[in-house]
């Protein structure tokens, strides 16, 4: 499996090919709590309408995610997780790529883009949940949450229980049944497999505080590359609002305003997500 380091970190990450043979390349990433499957959901050719053999696309696992290391708390931050994108680009050689992310990886993604302009060609921002600030306070307020939840002595038996019975959890899913839904799942990813709990906890404590940048917009200014913002309404982790800032502080962003995500079926939304990706994708390779 393909490993490489950040700092004194080893972070892990695929091509999504298994090999290099493209003359445009793309880091596409995870949100919080998730891994490289994730985003491995998205960029299907068939829908995209990619032509073949004309973008290269990797995906790793953030810190504290998936199979890469977490290091030190204190290190953990979207600041961080920017920096660990510039690594991988050393790592893989690349100068200049498209680059971009759902919610968390929209944010190191930006984080990298403003940290290094000149290896971001263009930018994809899918559901950000962050701009130049942390997440909403209700984002925090639920992550905190789930995170004293599992820090419980007795987490194995009360943590999801103890969601569902949450006030927070109830007015969320009263507006956003996917959102719960991903909740949930913070907590259950944890119960399905205990030994990543260390990490869990942390990385909730510590990146829904975490700034997405440190300026207050300013240095999005300028950002001349091109980037397309997605959102949905009625999301309160991945608020409208956030992803209307993004684009309207990017120069050369384009918002478009996509279907929200049924927790029963994500198919329509892989494939909405995807047809729009694409056709930005294909007008910049």
């Amino acid at each position: 499996m393909p490993f490489y380091q950040s700092g004194d970190i080893c972070l892990h990450y695929v091509a999504r090919d298994g090999e290099r043979s493209s003359p445009n390349s793309m880091i596409f990433q995870h949100g919080i709590g998730g891994d490289l499957r994730q985003p491995g959901r998205f960029l299907v050719p068939e829908r995209t309408g990619i032509p073949a053999g004309t973008l290269d696309i990797f995906h790793a696992d953030f810190r504290g995610h998936g199979q890469s290391e977490l290091g030190r708390a204190e290190d953990l931050s979207i600041a961080t997780l920017g920096l660990d994108l510039a690594a991988l680009l050393d790592h893989l050689e690349l100068g200049d790529v498209i680059v971009g992310g759902i919610s968390m990886g929209a944010a190191a993604a930006l984080r990298l883009a403003v940290q290094c302009p000149e290896r971001v060609r263009a930018l994809v921002l899918c559901r950000p949940a962050w701009d130049d600030g942390p997440m909403s306070l209700e984002a925090r307020m639920v992550y905190a949450l789930i995170a004293d939840l599992l820090a419980a002595e007795d987490w194995r038996f009360s943590a999801l229980r103890a969601l569902e019975q949450s006030d927070i959890l109830r007015s969320i899913e009263a507006v956003c049944s996917d959102a719960a839904k991903s909740l949930r799942g913070q907590v259950q990813s944890v119960l399905n497999y205990p030994q990543i709990r260390e990490s869990a906890i942390v990385r909730l404590r510590c990146l829904p505080a975490s700034r997405g940048l440190d300026d207050e917009g300013e240095g999005l200014a300028t950002l001349h590359c091109p980037a397309l913002v997605l959102v949905a309404e009625g999301d309160p982790i991945h608020p409208f609002e956030c992803a209307r800032k993004l684009a309207r502080l990017l120069p050369n962003s384009r918002l478009v305003q996509i279907t929200p995500k049924s927790a029963i079926d994500d198919k329509p939304h892989l494939e909405e997500v995807d047809r729009i990706i694409g056709k930005f994708l294909c007008s910049q390779i």
